[in-house]
């Protein structure tokens, strides 16, 4: 009995003990997300508390939040807009609610890791499955990084990844299976209860260019711990084409959540598409205010001072009439700037800060203001000071060949310039150009340097111009071409034009036939009129006449591997002269035809 009493003490010691230990991880992981949410609070609403003169507004910028709702609405066209503009009477509180999205909780939802972290219905290749490639049967899938490896007919349209879009990132490329309801994607993942999550998932179709008819593509739908969720989507109908689809949807007492990604097409042709980009997160509420004061005037003017572009001018506050009528004490009486010029560099100086001094940004033209405070006697006014600044600014843009001459300077490089003109008033304008200067640069290159192996190259003009006229009449950047010559192009613009010329050599193809033969003599040289063995391969469609100093053909033969040994029905011709006509057909293709003469000795 005492054995069992101690171990029954024992048992409720580690009992009590890991209730708190529980307990304790429970409130560090709410405390957690709390600061979680509360430090994502403080940088949603960028507009920092400010103060304006009545009449004039103020822009409101909200940002990171997945909605957005403005308080209190009357105030807004749209409150659901992140950006506002407001220009409240009286000093007002602004009030941004929305939800954002804190992390990702999917495991490799960019697919970087390869085929981990997640199952599926679908057979997974990493090889070959069929003569289209390692998708090319029904139901298969892969990670990849373009398209073009994984079908044979995917190459025409090419599909990247959507996380980097440039190659060098992975996604998943499925090949859509005929049932319905097949599960393509699908993770086990924790979540808090009573939490709003977002799902979304990126999709493009990889089908043969678009197709009109959307009852091929993929037809997807979310599905958690076995419900779907949301509506059954569609996949984009342009091909490598990303789209991005979301459902969001309330963890409840679960605290587990089995998400899936199901196909609802069974249709083969057309049903194939990829997934990239996963994501899971659960979402909070978060609540953030600006105030607006604004200052109406009691009794001082507002002041205004005119200025030209990039002049010093000076305020004197306390020379405003209108404050002396209220404010006739004496002594320490300092102005204090509430709202500073946006164009304008302001100085405060003097014994009392009684001196404004500002200076215009020398590109600003145009209007500005300056809000002041001034209390004495229990009484406070605030004033406005607009500020003017005078003059001239312009900017136009032009394009030139090689060179650009502007009143009297001359420009060779693409930029932007700036001169000044003194204006009837005495203020400077000032003008800017925007000038790009075009090379008239032009040169040809052949994409085959190798002509005379196939007789064919492309010839490209490289250039910045817009216009090409080839010697052939070709207005195209590249023409083809196939003959041996010399191409010239011209290139243009409305500005100017560049000439190149280039010159593809002759190839012909020569069969050498010796100019004398001397079958008389029997000594066993140049004793027969043939072909040069080593070309004979080369040549088809082979024929040579001979004629005597008569026209008369003595000696006739279509075989490549003739020999003439000088005789006519076996008897020797005479010494002298002969012509010969000869025809074949070389490796190029085109006819040759060669006369020439043979002596006879």
């Amino acid at each position: 009995m005492k054995k069992k009493h101690y171990l029954c003490t024992v048992f409720r010691s580690l009992s009590t003990m890991f209730r708190k230990y529980a307990l304790l991880c429970l409130l560090t992981a709410v405390s957690l997300v709390v600061a979680a949410q509360t430090d994502h609070c403080e940088t949603v609403l960028l507009t920092q508390d400010t103060t304006i003169f009545v009449g004039q507004s103020v822009p409101l910028h909200a940002h990171n939040l997945f909605e957005y709702t403005w308080m209190p609405e009357t105030a807004f066209a749209n409150p659901h807009d992140s950006n506002q503009v407001v220009s409240p009477t009286e000093t007002t509180t602004y009030y941004i609610t929305g939800r954002y999205i804190y992390g990702n909780i999917v495991t490799n939802g960019s697919f970087e890791s390869g085929n981990t972290g997640f199952t599926s219905g679908y057979s997974y290749y990493t090889t070959n499955s069929n003569t289209w490639g390692i998708i090319g049967q029904e139901g298969t899938y892969t990670i990849n990084t373009n398209s073009s490896n994984v079908h044979t007919n995917f190459g025409t349209y090419p599909c990247l990844d959507h996380t980097y879009g440039n190659g060098m990132g992975k996604c998943m490329y499925v090949n859509g299976a005929g049932t319905a309801n097949t599960t393509v994607w699908q993770q086990v993942i924790n979540v808090q209860p009573n939490t709003d999550h977002i799902f979304i998932t990126w999709v493009a179709s990889l089908a043969q260019g678009s197709t009109s008819s959307t009852s091929e593509l993929a037809r997807l739908q979310f599905s958690i711990n076995g419900q779907t969720i949301g509506n059954i989507f569609t996949a984009p109908t342009a091909t490598a084409q990303w789209q991005q689809f979301y459902q969001i949807w309330n963890s409840g007492t679960s605290t587990t959540a089995t998400i899936r990604i199901l196909n609802q097409n069974t249709v083969g042709s057309g049903n194939d598409f990829a997934l990239d980009d996963i994501s899971f997160s659960p979402m909070y509420t978060c609540t953030d205010s600006v105030t607006v004061e604004v200052l109406v005037p009691l009794y001082a003017l507002p002041d205004s001072i005119v200025t030209c572009i990039g002049a010093t001018e000076t305020l004197h506050p306390l020379d405003n009439d209108t404050i002396d009528a209220f404010c006739n004490q004496d002594g320490n009486v300092q102005p204090e700037i509430i709202r500073y010029p946006t164009h304008a560099q302001v100085a405060v100086m003097g014994a009392n800060n009684d001196i404004f001094q500002f200076q215009f940004d020398p590109a600003f033209v145009g209007v500005d203001t300056l809000l002041y405070r001034i209390c004495c006697a229990g009484n406070c006014d605030t004033a406005l000071v607009t500020l003017v600044s005078k003059g001239y600014r312009s900017e136009f843009s032009d394009t030139a060949c090689v060179q650009y001459v502007w009143n009297g300077h001359t420009y060779s490089a693409s930029g932007d310039y700036e001169q000044h003109f003194t204006a009837p008033d005495g203020c400077d304008s000032t003008v800017t150009l925007h000038l790009e200067i075009i090379n008239p640069s032009v040169y040809i290159v052949s994409h085959n340097p190798d002509f005379c192996s196939t007789h064919e190259t492309v010839l490209e003009a490289v250039s910045d111009f817009e216009h090409f006229v080839w010697s052939t009449g070709d207005t195209m950047q590249s023409i083809s071409v196939e003959d041996p010559d010399t191409y010239s192009v011209t290139a243009s613009n409305k500005f100017c034009d560049g000439r190149a010329h280039y010159t593809i050599d002759n190839c012909e193809f020569v069969v050498y036939l010796p100019n004398a033969i001397t079958p008389t003599k029997a000594d066993g040289v140049n004793d027969y009129l043939s072909i040069p063995e080593l070309v004979r391969s080369e040549i088809s469609d082979f024929e040579i006449l001979i004629y005597d100093r008569w026209g008369e053909i003595i000696f006739a033969t279509t075989d490549v591997n003739f020999e003439w040994d000088g005789t006519v029905n076996g008897k020797p011709v005479e010494n002298g002269v002969y012509v010969y006509l000869m025809r074949y057909m070389p490796p190029t293709g085109k006819q040759v035809t060669r006369r020439g003469t043979i002596t006879v000795l």
